[in-house]
């Protein structure tokens, strides 16, 4: 087995998500969130290093999902936990953070048990955009107010269960960014940057999850049904038909 840059990216994306689990654990909540978003840096960075690298292995693949899974599911769960808590209780709060990690676990083993292939589009929500709401939900400036806490519970179950539907996101895979993607892209970065920014001359991170929450629910909102041609839409949906019967061989 042989590891190239690409897998140690990888893997520094992993050692964030353990980072913001321990600060989770020890009740720092901000800090928590924020090393959820890093570990998706370095995890969508990990793809630009194989491409400027030309390096690919066969365990690349495999631990790039494991990792997504513990850094957008895992993590986000245990930020849940730590934000929920004084509202639901030990118990309640619990049980609202066990809902990312189990769906996330289900969509981990179906992508595993039977890959989907498709160009441009997600089948169901991907981990990526869900984890880093919840993030920014619990680390936000609106969190304060009793009226969000309680929709980001519907908020959590569910962009949670989008991850395990079979409805098409638009993705950036295989053939590039279309415009509006890439304008979108930049803007996000943008208002990162500026939050980020705001933090840093000390006004707090909550600026920051407020961008990284309102790009996040508006990719759920809008990624869906937005700009994917008539003919790709049916292409996909009769690509998912025959998709759903190779569970029905496998069992």
């Amino acid at each position: 087995m042989h590891l190239y840059l690409k897998d140690y990216v990888t893997l520094t994306s992993l050692v964030c998500a353990v980072i913001s689990i321990v600060f989770a654990v020890e009740g720092h909540l901000q800090y928590a969130c924020l090393f959820v978003w890093l570990a998706f840096v370095f995890d969508a960075f990990d793809g630009v290093v194989a491409r400027l690298t030309k390096k690919k292995n066969a365990i690349g693949g495999h631990l790039d999902n494991t990792v997504d899974f513990i850094g957008s599911a895992l993590a986000p769960s245990v930020c849940l936990y730590l934000g929920y808590k004084p509202l639901l209780g030990i118990y309640g709060a619990a049980a609202l953070a066990a809902v990312p990690t189990l769906f996330g676990a289900i969509r981990h083993a179906r992508n595993y048990a039977n890959p989907p292939r498709v160009q441009n589009l997600w089948v169901g929500l991907p981990r990526t955009y869900s984890g880093l709401a919840f993030a920014g939900l619990v680390g936000s400036n609106f969190f304060v107010y009793p009226e969000v806490q309680w929709a980001g519970i519907g908020i959590v179950i569910v962009l949670s269960f989008l991850g395990i539907t079979a409805v098409p996101f638009q993705g950036r895979h295989h053939t590039g960014l279309k415009w509006h993607q890439t304008g979108c892209l930049i803007l996000t970065i943008l208002t990162w940057i500026f939050g980020i920014t705001w933090a840093l001359l000390g006004y707090g991170l909550e600026t920051f999850f407020d961008g990284l929450l309102g790009w996040m629910l508006g990719y759920v909102a809008l990624a869906w049904f937005n700009k994917i041609p008539k003919e790709e839409r049916q292409e996909y949906s009769a690509y998912i038909k025959e998709w759903k019967k190779g569970f029905e061989e496998s069992a």
